[in-house]
């Protein structure tokens, strides 16, 4: 039997007539799989799925492909590996697969909410972690450092982009003193004025601030030895659209707007490490024209991939670090060797056995230790789900989840790095955030803790507290970049 395009078919087309015109003669193990051909673009994939009444949300429950990157294929942003591909392939020439899929009717569920009961030989998988004292005296230096007076002589750093302080925490830990930041969010602003109170607002959006504006904040401040920030990446992450055309994109161009006025002896800018593979409008990779800029302003420059784990942050968490170093410093631009490797690695115990025990819905003195409350049915798919698993694995097809896949409803590993903090802790939907033993999401303070911030750490906006901790560069990985950098400096004023 031969192929039709999606496009030919009349608009009175059946479903399951639709999915047989897309199919090659049955194979050797007799499944029909969807052509190699028909679906080599993410146009094509589209069509295909969207003929046969297939989500794209669907389809990766069903392939296990993450829709980020669907999506992103689907808009000519990225291209598919072979074996996304071929998953695709397969899973869509699982007919009865996919026609149970698309029939499947969302389930209305009761609200009902209870605590769950507290069972001991679950609360005694929490005990304290040997690491855990080292750990909370690591977070106990950095607040001190922080706190400690600097001289007048300490090396200055401007924070642009600031969010709640991480960047900045581990830039001050390290000696510097923060004579400013920038920051859109108000209630993000609050929180960071909040642990840095004598550091000068320069703005809000900084796209706002004219030249004019700029040059006398230059004089204001005087010499600056180093910028720190990152720019937003939802434009560039695959959590996000990685839109070519959305204006954050580029917000990096005002980044150098600062650089090229202030002249720092270094420039850091932080991101997400899919930047790496982000294209530009115009068709070449961000990456390359971050490079080329800083090059043309007199820095040497260079990027770096990172995982925070391998600096004592007891969660996996990969970003890209742009190192820009004026040549009249006379260094190359790099990053800090990894200090923790291996068995060293921190894991999410080391980070919050300390913390009392709570399931859904308890509530401990400290108020960022506040456990949501999650409906009865949700606590039912995931009660008896083991760490590291979804409870879109239960063998149970009624007690899984009615949509998203096994990245969702999925819990944590105890004796392991965390998994990326995100912006969405609260969400026991939502990827990875259910804790590896309780059966809830993570409290504020857990998100804290993983992130290295200290419990000295103000959080007045509570409602913001998770944005901003999900955004943020985990301190003590700012803090070693903050002493590598250091070492450029010493010797070196302008």
């Amino acid at each position: 039997m031969g192929t039709v395009a999606v496009s030919n078919l009349g608009p009175g087309s059946a479903p399951q007539t639709v999915w047989h015109t897309l199919i090659e003669p049955f194979s050797t193990d007799e499944r029909r799989i969807p052509s190699r051909d028909m679906m080599q673009t993410g146009g094509q994939l589209r069509e295909a799925r969207i003929a046969i009444g297939l989500s794209q949300a669907k389809l990766a429950q069903l392939t296990a492909v993450p829709q980020g990157l669907l999506s992103a294929f689907e808009r000519g942003r990225i291209e598919l590996s072979a074996p996304h591909h071929d998953a695709i392939r397969m899973a869509m020439g699982d007919a009865e697969r996919v026609e149970q899929l698309v029939n499947r009717k969302k389930r209305v569920v009761q609200r009902e909410y209870l605590v769950p009961p507290r069972l001991a030989d679950r609360e005694a998988l929490t005990a304290t972690t040997p690491a855990n004292a080292g750990y909370l005296a690591a977070l106990a230096d950095l607040s001190r450092a922080h706190a400690t007076p600097k001289p007048d002589d300490a090396p200055t750093a401007v924070s642009l982009f600031s969010g709640c302080g991480g960047f900045s925490l581990g830039f001050s830990a390290a000696g510097f003193r923060l004579l400013g930041h920038l920051e859109l969010n108000a209630h993000l602003q609050k929180i960071y004025q909040a642990n840095f109170p004598s550091n000068a607002r320069l703005g809000s959006d900084i796209t706002a601030v004219s030249d004019t504006a700029l040059s006398a904040m230059a004089q204001d401040l005087g010499g600056v030895d180093v910028i720190i920030g990152g720019p937003p990446c939802q434009g560039f992450s695959l959590s996000g659209k990685r839109d070519v055309d959305d204006p954050r994109n580029t917000l990096f161009r005002d980044y150098l707007r600062f650089v090229r006025e202030l002249k720092p002896k270094v420039a850091v800018l932080e991101n997400v490490r899919l930047l790496t593979s982000m294209k530009s409008p115009r068709g070449g990779l961000v990456k390359d024209e971050i490079i080329a800029a800083f090059q043309a302003e007199g820095y040497d420059t260079a990027f770096f991939e990172v995982n925070a784990k391998d600096y004592g942050v007891p969660q996996h968490r990969e970003r890209v670090i742009f190192v820009a170093v004026h040549r009249c410093v006379g260094h190359r631009p790099s990053l800090p060797d990894r200090t923790h490797q291996g068995a060293a690695h921190r894991s999410f115990g080391d980070a919050v056995s300390d913390l009392p025990y709570l399931e859904s819905g308890e509530h401990a003195e400290d108020p960022l230790h506040a456990a949501v409350r999650h409906p009865k049915h949700v606590i039912d798919w995931l009660w008896d789900v083991p760490q590291g698993a979804s409870a879109h694995d239960n063998e149970d097809v009624g007690n899984r989840p009615p949509s998203g896949y096994n990245t969702t409803y999925k819990r944590q590993v105890w004796n392991e790095p965390a998994a990326t903090v995100q912006t969405t802790s609260a969400m026991i939907s939502g990827c990875r955030n259910v804790h590896p033993i309780a059966t809830r999401s993570l409290t504020i303070r857990e998100a804290a803790r993983l992130q290295s911030f200290p419990d000295t750490y103000q959080f007045p906006s509570t409602g913001s507290a998770r944005v901003g901790i999900g955004n943020a560069i985990p301190p003590l990985l700012a803090q070693a970049i903050a002493r590598h950098v250091s070492g450029f400096l010493r010797g070196q004023r302008l």
